[in-house]
């Protein structure tokens, strides 16, 4: 599966970052979850700089009008 990747801009075009996490089997079992529950979501690669160690995560991405509901089922799972 290809990834995507930031722009130039730094950004995911209109998608907004859901969640963050540290591995590709995280990043897909959230996926999965937000997708059984109507949620269109993908994933993303981002580095995240910390004391000058570039570090990469792994961002579920969704589409804004979705971002509250993606919200709400990670708050369910999650707490």
């Amino acid at each position: 599966m290809k990834l995507r990747t930031r722009t130039d801009d730094g950004d995911f075009g209109l998608l907004v970052p859901a969640a963050t996490v540290y591995d590709m089997t995280s990043a897909r079992t959230v996926r999965q979850l937000l997708r059984t529950h109507g949620v269109r979501a993908t994933m993303g690669r981002t580095s995240i700089h910390r004391w000058r160690n570039i570090k990469d995560r792994f961002q579920i991405l969704v589409f804004p009008e979705d971002a509250v509901r993606a919200y709400d089922v990670l708050r369910l799972y999650t707490s």
